[in-house]
């Protein structure tokens, strides 16, 4: 999860590109600096104590606080976890939940250990992983069985998030803890996979045959690491004393991307930001951002293959963050796909005699959605020397929209055309001499166009990023037309596994299509189902419940929201966060309950909880109990009601 405030207005912002373009005052340098791998895990977000942690000052509430909204749910249980950082991803296995801890303010914590065995008041009963300039976002409990090992392992993914020069030449990666007794648990080994910053950011584990595998994805690696290597990993734990990585896979090694940068949305990149197991544990589904969701063939963990993924139309935002599967009645097999998409300005289409492109938005301007129409038409000028000044626009620019080449050669191949300012500068002269828009003409073949400056001043009038292509015939039509589309944060597309195919979505959540949104973040991060249930954590609003019973028709209809479940606004501890929900995890378990006659009778699909489920006992039944990862306000425990359940 990478986020950056920006008024009322929430988006993904590129650092790594700003950095670089923050250093070119005037004429760049022949030889641009070298990204820095630090700057590039903070896009991700982007040896320890060998025992857990105990934990003081932390307090369970007495009773649950009431929740902002409760819509076919019931609070069970809360814990503030202690209120000392930001909280994380949450697993939830067996009588235990585990949470993980974000790297902004980088507390080094490691992962909270919770007791739910009583579930309307929760224990945080130690930590473990903790580690001092690290974040330990996401983290997975399975029960495993080999000749090397019995018992719950845990896998945690590490992260570099400190600035400590000694983190410099540190490894990052993934630990590994026998929780068979979470009150004790036991650190077994870690494995470096990364170089000085990056690290883990999400991961699986699965266990098939004989042997124990983690997926992991280290978000950027292939391009930035010192000793580069895929963004996705495959390590064996059968003996989880002593990882061995077996496997990698890379977007760039397969010629599926020119660079790390390269993409499409207002945040264009390809990079590993997820992994998942199938059930079977002979596929591996990997969320690499603007280029969906790949599906890899790991029937031989050492040669991973690709099968297909899903596919964007051009004009789509992408950011493919995480994924579900998910097999209809007809066995049909679904990927559930969260797009993590904090940019609400949708891409913009750009019309022109002969032909039409499109531009991505910048925040320096409104977006063409904001205008009377939602559209501009007007002639279009061509700066000279890339605008840098308002003397390098023709005479009469007033009112037209005005074209400025803007190259960025810092991941194309040299030679390359280095720009001969900022942004910003470009953006200003356009302003001073009267351009109702302005119109980059993006000039790379390794980097999608995007903006990337944040030295950007606010102006009054639209700022688009387009291809070299669109660029170049809008100045050969001499008019053209900015058409905005409707706004929208990332939401829930299903994709058929098997062709990539989009076959129904579900964006009905509160404030999704909103422009400019109110306070909070409106976007969907992870699902988890539970038969024909889904719930989702979408940030401030919560936890969306869906009915997926359309799903299984021949043809699939769209998912219907069925409850919501919102918790109060608590501090926080980051202040671009806001004292606001921000609900970053969801696992799902089941608990035995008395059978109210309304079971539902729906096929058990499974939750990210490895907790099994046993068949219908006379007088009782399983229901689904969800746990909820606060950033701000720690551990919630609901129960579906009514339609959610």
């Amino acid at each position: 999860m990478t986020l950056c405030f920006r008024g009322l207005r929430t988006l993904v912002a590129t650092p790594a590109l700003a950095l670089v373009l923050l250093l070119v005052a005037g004429n760049a340098a022949a030889d641009p600096p070298a990204p820095g791998w630090s700057t590039a895990e903070a896009l991700a977000r982007a040896p320890g104590p060998e025992g857990a942690h105990a934990v003081t000052g932390a307090r369970a509430a007495r009773s649950a606080p009431a929740a902002a909204v409760a819509d076919n749910f019931k609070v069970l249980g809360h814990h503030d976890l202690g209120a000392l950082d930001t909280n994380g991803d949450v697993w939830a296995h067996g009588n235990f939940a585990y949470v993980g801890t974000w790297s902004i303010p980088c507390s080094g914590l490691g992962v909270k250990v919770v007791d739910v065995s009583n579930l309307g008041a929760p224990r945080l009963i130690g930590r473990l992983a903790a580690r001092p300039g690290t974040s330990a976002e996401d983290v997975v409990v399975r029960r495993v069985k080999t000749q090397l090992f019995r018992g719950d392992l845990l896998a945690v993914g590490i992260q570099r998030c400190g600035d400590e020069q000694a983190l410099d030449t540190q490894q990052f990666g993934a630990e590994f803890w026998d929780v068979s007794d979470p009150y004790r648990p036991i650190r077994l080994s870690e494995i470096g996979l990364t170089t000085g910053g990056g690290g883990v950011h999400e991961l699986d584990l699965f266990q098939r045959g004989g042997r124990v595998y983690a997926l992991l994805a280290t978000p950027f690696s292939e391009w930035f690491d010192p000793f580069p290597g895929g963004d996705a990993r495959i390590v064996d734990v059968t003996n989880p004393r002593a990882p061995v990585q077996v496997g990698e896979w890379g977007a760039g090694a397969h010629l599926l991307s020119p660079g790390p940068f390269f993409g499409i949305g207002s945040f264009g990149a390809a990079f590993g930001h997820s992994i998942r197991a199938s059930e079977d544990g002979r596929r591996a589904y990997v969320s690499y951002w603007d280029l969906g969701v790949l599906t890899l063939d790991i029937g031989d963990p050492t040669n991973p293959v690709l099968l297909t993924r899903t596919q964007y139309a051009p004009d789509d935002d992408g950011d493919a963050h995480s994924m579900t599967p998910y097999e209809a009645e007809n066995g049909r097999l679904l990927i559930l796909q969260n797009d993590e998409d904090f940019d609400p300005t949708s891409p913009t289409h750009i019309l022109f005699q002969g032909g039409q492109g499109i531009g991505q938005f910048s925040p320096s301007g409104p977006a063409v959605w904001e205008l009377p129409g939602h559209s501009l038409s007007a002639p279009v000028v061509v700066a000279a020397n890339d605008g840098c000044d308002a003397g390098d626009y023709p005479v009469g620019t007033s009112g037209k929209i005005a074209v400025v080449r803007t190259p960025l050669p810092f991941f194309d191949p040299a030679p390359a055309p280095i720009p001969l300012c900022l942004q910003a500068q470009q953006e200003a002269a356009a302003a001073a001499a009267g351009a109702v828009a302005v119109v980059h003409d993006f000039v790379s073949t390794a980097t999608s166009p995007q903006w990337s400056d944040f030295a950007d001043p606010p102006l009054k009038i639209p700022v688009l990023f387009t291809s070299h292509a669109t660029a170049q015939g809008m100045v050969a039509a001499g008019r053209a037309t900015l058409q905005g589309r409707e706004p929208s944060w990332g939401f829930l597309r299903i994709f058929d596994a098997t062709t990539g195919g989009q076959v129904a979505k579900f964006d009905d959540a509160p404030h999704v299509h909103e422009l400019p949104p109110p306070m909070g973040f409106w976007s969907i991060h992870n699902t988890e189902v539970a038969g024909d249930r889904a719930y989702a954590s979408w940030y401030s609003n919560g936890i969306v419940a869906l009915d997926l019973e359309s799903l299984d028709e021949r043809v699939p209809g769209d998912p219907e929201l069925v409850g919501q479940f919102v918790p109060p606004a608590a501090p926080s501890p980051v202040p671009f966060l806001s004292d606001i929900p921000v609900v970053w995890g969801v696992a799902v378990r089941s608990r035995k309950v008395e059978n109210d006659g309304d079971d539902r009778g729906a096929k058990d699909r499974g939750g990210r909880d490895d907790e099994g489920r046993d068949d219908e006992k006379r007088g009782k039944i399983r229901r689904p109990v969800v746990f909820a990862s606060d950033m701000n306000s720690g551990l919630w425990i609901v129960e579906p009601t009514g339609e959610a359940k």
